[in-house]
């Protein structure tokens, strides 16, 4: 995994650890909390050219780990409003890829794709669903090659859209937490927002 700018943000630490519940402890620390990450973010954008947190910051979304895809999401969140519709199609194509941090992606597409919405209804729609819109990003031997073909994991996109989109949240159905996930990193998004520690 080539992390570029990135390569610094895990100090023997789990850094990304934090982005995943983001429970706001922003004191100081040497071990690992959201605060210590966040300021981790600020320094490389702010020691970094645009071209280079571009090109970084989208390497990390191909990967399959999870891991870079939180920094991912972090990091276009606290990017200008211009800057962060770059990343629309790369996200929406990293969730159709398949990624154990659904929830929090589509967090991120909600916050910063003025279209979330009409393609939210598209794929809840019976008619049309996810692997149809699978379609419209990956390519037939990205398609046969996902490696995250689980209805669980389909469930956990579907119940976090259902969440982000107002409509009623499935709870017969084994979602592995998605609809809460989703709940819980908004809210907290949206407290980070009130700090101006993002841009949403």
């Amino acid at each position: 995994m080539t992390l570029g700018i990135f390569k610094n943000f895990w100090d023997n630490q789990p850094n990304h650890l934090p982005f995943l519940n983001l429970i706001i402890d922003l004191s100081d620390t040497k071990t690992f909390n959201l605060g210590k990450s966040l300021r981790l973010v600020d320094k490389i954008i702010s020691e970094s050219s645009t071209e280079d947190i571009y090109n970084d910051t989208k390497s990390m979304l191909t990967e399959l780990n999870w891991r870079p895809h939180l920094v991912a999401f972090i990091t276009i969140l606290k990017l200008e409003k211009i800057d962060q519709q770059k990343f629309i199609g790369y996200l929406w194509k990293r969730l159709c890829l398949g990624t154990w941090v659904s929830p929090q992606l589509l967090v991120t597409l909600s916050k910063i794709d003025f279209n979330f919405k009409e393609k939210s209804e598209l794929i809840l729609e019976d008619n049309i669903g996810l692997s149809k819109f699978r379609e419209n990003y990956l390519t037939k031997q990205e398609l046969s090659e996902r490696k995250f073909n689980y209805e669980m994991t389909d469930n956990k996109i579907l119940n976090s859209l259902r969440y982000l989109t107002g409509e009623k949240v499935l709870t017969e159905i084994d979602d592995d937490n998605g609809a809460d996930i989703a709940q819980n990193w908004n809210e907290q998004l949206n407290e980070l927002n009130k700090l101006e520690l993002i841009k949403n």
